[in-house]
């Protein structure tokens, strides 16, 4: 049996539908009604039977059939009668009890589907781990100091937890597990926790509680390194004396191969304070304005982060004593590049820009494996350190060449200037034009028209042995005079003495076995160079396999192992052309080894240069 009204199912013997309470009456007499007249209709196909319509009345018969009687004995009593005709009186108030019934039923079933989808959603979501019911899986692994880091990550992911990895300097080695940072070894947890683990890298300097802080301040942290620790104290502003303001390594780097960390003490002394490294290039200029030394200002190659900041000075930042001039470095890119190499100079009415500054190269460059480059200005014997002036600084060595005191010899075994090892920007000359960037409204300026200086990558050219051709092992200045190679051996012209000349000069073997050799070689190249169009030019030997960082200055230093031909035999009545640097004729031969990440000597960019530094062991 169904209700009429909403169609539920209702068991024997219920009088009310149980979810709309619709009275079952109702439902029971259409019913009855529909048997009663289905059986009506089954009488009229009788003739002898009068036919009955299907809503009428029955009244009571004197005599009655069996079927009959059977019909009036299920046809509702008077009193049955009228409770069905009070229910059709009462039928809007019933309709307005259904409309309730109804949306009662709507909020209970979106109560029920609401409570059964947040059941699912726990469920599905929820690891048994969270309340107790797996604890296993949701245990964190014990560990230890010095355990690798990376294993303890991938157990812990294995068992369903999410982990992050932050790395820290610290005495274990690089990869050593140090601590977890939000849970405890052993506790329970929820997978949905993200583990923090804390992970070392090794000894060094962090980016933040050093440079700045009190020496008591500092010495706690880089004494918990496990290295060395060396405090040098040097010149700085007031403000800064008491204060580390330096370290090496740098704030936020490792420490390097020699195993040691360097901190420097400000003090109030005389010097070139070492605390104006990073300042605003102006701002660093007025601090130093009550100070009783000329100040410049110089462009140098640095990376992004430096440009208009101070990134060295001459003399060095640190430097103690009274100079009489300092010259303060300020980081630019390529766009900057003959600021960088050039003094202007009138010639003939214009302005001739020789490529004669190097001290802007002066300093530490190395590759990622740890191979350096460090470059200092060439001392004469009587020239003490920072004695001259910035702007005469020409001539640069690389200390791998030079002695304990970062010199080479003045001279060589004839008693004529030492060359070999030196680098320069330019093959020197007889006109100061020989010197200067090639300009074609500038007569005599093409000798250097086939440098990089003169062209628009940014690059520039630093070399030994421009102006030298050599004989007999000696060095002989293409510039010069006095002298001749007989049969390949140097020869000195004898003063006032045409006779011994002539003779010389008659000699079958005169002016025959000069050569040229493969010498020191670098190629600088600034932030923002036209590396591409470089490369793509035909100047180095192939292409990188990993290019350079490109956002921070480098040297490539040539390799003469990677060539087959390190010495060129000079031609007799042939012009003077060293294959092996650019000439006014042609460009250096290429240039090997290409251009590479690994082979790359990066600028070290650090306040001064420590091992110049009296230290203590902290």
């Amino acid at each position: 049996m169904f209700c009429e009204n909403c169609g539920s199912k209702i068991n024997a013997g219920d009088k009310f539908c149980n979810l709309c309470g619709s009275p079952v009456e109702s439902y029971t007499y259409t019913q009855q009604a529909q048997k009663t007249q289905s059986t009506q209709q089954t009488q009229s196909t009788q003739p002898t039977q009068q036919t009955i319509p299907a809503q009428q009345t029955i009244p009571t018969q004197p005599t009655q059939t069996k079927q009959q009687s059977q019909q009036s004995s299920q046809l509702p009593l008077p009193q049955q009668n009228k409770t069905f005709e009070n229910q059709k009186t009462n039928n809007k108030p019933n309709k307005r009890s259904k409309k309730i019934a109804i949306i009662i039923t709507s909020i209970v079933l979106s109560v029920v589907l609401v409570l059964a989808g947040t059941v699912w959603y726990f469920t599905k979501n929820i690891s048994l781990t969270s309340i107790g019911l797996n604890s296993n899986p949701g245990v964190i692994p014990k560990a230890k100091v010095g355990d690798n880091a990376d294993n303890i990550a991938k157990t812990l992911e294995n068992n369903g937890f999410r982990t992050k990895v932050i790395d820290e300097f610290s005495s274990e080695k690089q990869g050593s597990f140090l601590r977890y940072m939000n849970v405890k070894p052993g506790s329970h947890k929820s997978t949905s926790t993200v583990v923090k683990i804390l992970r070392s890298k090794g000894p060094g300097v962090p980016a933040k509680g050093v440079v700045g802080a009190s020496l008591d301040e500092a010495k706690k942290i880089v004494k918990s390194m496990g290295v060395p620790v060396k405090l040098h104290h040097v010149p700085s502003t007031d403000a800064a004396a008491g204060k580390i303001v330096a370290s090496s390594p740098m704030p936020g780097n490792a420490v390097g191969k020699d195993g040691v960390i360097h901190v420097a003490i400000g003090e109030k002394r005389d010097g070139v304070p070492v605390d104006l490294f990073g300042l605003d290039k102006d701002k660093a200029k007025d601090m130093l304005s009550s100070k009783p030394f000329v100040v410049n200002l110089r462009p140098k190659f640095s990376s992004p982060k430096y440009f208009g900041k101070i990134v060295g000075a001459y003399p060095a930042l640190g430097t103690k004593g009274k100079p009489k001039a300092v010259t303060l470095y300020y980081g630019v890119d390529a766009s900057k590049t003959r600021d960088v190499v050039t003094e202007p100079t009138d010639y003939n009415d214009k302005t001739a820009y020789l490529v004669t500054r190097a001290g802007s190269f002066i300093g530490k460059w190395c590759t990622k494996s740890g191979k350096c480059i460090t470059l200092i200005p060439r001392l004469y014997k009587n020239e003490k350190k920072w004695e001259s002036d910035e702007k005469s600084i020409t001539e640069l060595i690389p200390t791998d060449i030079a002695d304990k005191n970062g010199r080479i010899p003045d001279e060589d075994n004839r008693g004529y200037i030492n060359t070999k090892g030196v680098l320069e920007l330019n093959s020197g000359g007889q006109d100061p034009t020989d010197r200067a960037i090639f300009d074609k409204n500038l007569p005599y300026s093409e000798v250097m028209r086939n440098h990089l200086i003169s062209g628009d990558t940014g690059a520039v050219e630093l070399y030994s042995g421009g102006g030298v051709i050599e004989c007999g092992g000696e060095d002989a200045f293409i510039w010069g005079a006095g002298f001749t190679c007989v049969n390949g051996k140097y020869v000195q012209f004898p003063d006032n003495n045409p006779e011994e000349y002539d003779r010389i000069h008659n000699e079958p073997g005169y002016d025959l076995g000069y050569y040229y050799t493969m010498r020191d070689f670098m190629v600088i190249v600034p932030v923002g160079a036209k590396f591409d169009k470089l490369v793509n030019s035909g100047y180095f030997v192939g292409k990188p396999t990993h290019k350079p960082d490109l956002k921070r200055p480098f040297i490539l230093r040539r390799d003469p192992k990677l060539y087959k031909e390190t010495r060129r035999n000079q031609k007799p009545g042939s012009a003077w052309v060293n294959p092996f640097v650019p000439t006014e004729s042609s460009r250096a031969v290429p240039f090997a080894p290409a251009p590479d990440d690994s082979n790359a000597y990066y600028l070290v960019e650090e306040p001064f240069d420590w091992d110049d530094s009296p230290s203590e062991s902290l």
